[in-house]
C-alpha cells in the first residue's frame, strides 16, 4: 500500500511547499514583517519575520502532511480505508497551505480580501467534501468517527458514518452561507462555534444511541 501511494504523497508534498517557492521568488517585494495570524474579524493581529512566513508555515504544513500520511499508512485496519478517502486526506494540507499562505501574501501585498469570508468558504467546502466521503470509509483507527461503539461494530460504524456524512454536508452549506455574514455581529463567532461543536458531537452521540438501541440488548 505504501508504494502505491508514494507518487501522490510526493506530489501533494511538493504542492504544500509551493507557497515557499513563491515567497523566495518574491522575496525582495515582501515586507520585513509579515502577517502570520488573523483574528476572528479577519484582521492581522500577529506579525513575524519574512523568513518565518515564507519558510516556517509551509514546512509546518508539510510536517503535518507527512504525519497524517504515515499514521494512515501504518493503521492496522488500513485495508478498510478506501483509496478515495485516503487521497482526500492527502490533499487537505496542500490545499490549506495554498489557501493560508495565499491569503497571507495577498494581505502583505495590500490586496483587499475578506480573510474571514475566504476561510469560512474554504471550511464549508471541506465539510461538504468530507461529508461525501464519510460513508465510503470502512472501519479504521485513522479516519472517521472513532467511537468505541463504532470500532466494535461494523453496522454501528456504517450507520454512524452515513449520519455523519449528512451532518457534515449540511454544516458545510451552512458555513458557506454564514461566510457572507461574517463578523457583522459580535455574536457571530459564538454562533459559528456552537455549530461546529454540534457537528462534531452529533455523530458521536448518534453512535452511542445506535449502540443502546440496537446492539446493547444483543
Amino acid at each position: 500500500m505504501i508504494k502505491k501511494y508514494l507518487p501522490i504523497i510526493a506530489i501533494t508534498a511538493a504542492i504544500t511547499l509551493l507557497p515557499m517557492i513563491f515567497g523566495i521568488v518574491a522575496w525582495d517585494k515582501l515586507p520585513e514583517n509579515m502577517p502570520i495570524h488573523f483574528n476572528s474579524s479577519g484582521e492581522a493581529d500577529d506579525f513575524g519575520s519574512r523568513a518565518m512566513a515564507v519558510f516556517a508555515l509551509p514546512l509546518a504544513m508539510l510536517l503535518i502532511h507527512i504525519i497524517c500520511a504515515a499514521v494512515t499508512l501504518i493503521d492496522p485496519k488500513r485495508r478498510n480505508i478506501d483509496g478515495k478517502p485516503f487521497k482526500m486526506v492527502l490533499w487537505i494540507c496542500p490545499l490549506m497551505s495554498l489557501l493560508v499562505c495565499g491569503l497571507m501574501y495577498a494581505y502583505a501585498f495590500g490586496l483587499k480580501i475578506n480573510i474571514a469570508t475566504a476561510i469560512l468558504i474554504a471550511l464549508g467546502i471541506l465539510f461538504i467534501v468530507l461529508g461525501n466521503y464519510m460513508p465510503k470509509c470502512g472501519q479504521n483507527y485513522s479516519i472517521g468517527i472513532k467511537t468505541p461503539w463504532a470500532l466494535n461494530s461494523e453496522k454501528n460504524w456504517s450507520a454512524t458514518h452515513r449520519f455523519a456524512g449528512k451532518i457534515f454536508v449540511a454544516t458545510g452549506f451552512v458555513t458557506i452561507i454564514l461566510a457572507f455574514f461574517a463578523m457583522r455581529s459580535s455574536a457571530f463567532f459564538w454562533v459559528y462555534f456552537a455549530i461546529q461543536i454540534a457537528a462534531g458531537l452529533a455523530p458521536e452521540l448518534y453512535s452511542l444511541v445506535y449502540y443502546l438501541r440496537f446492539e446493547k440488548k444483543k
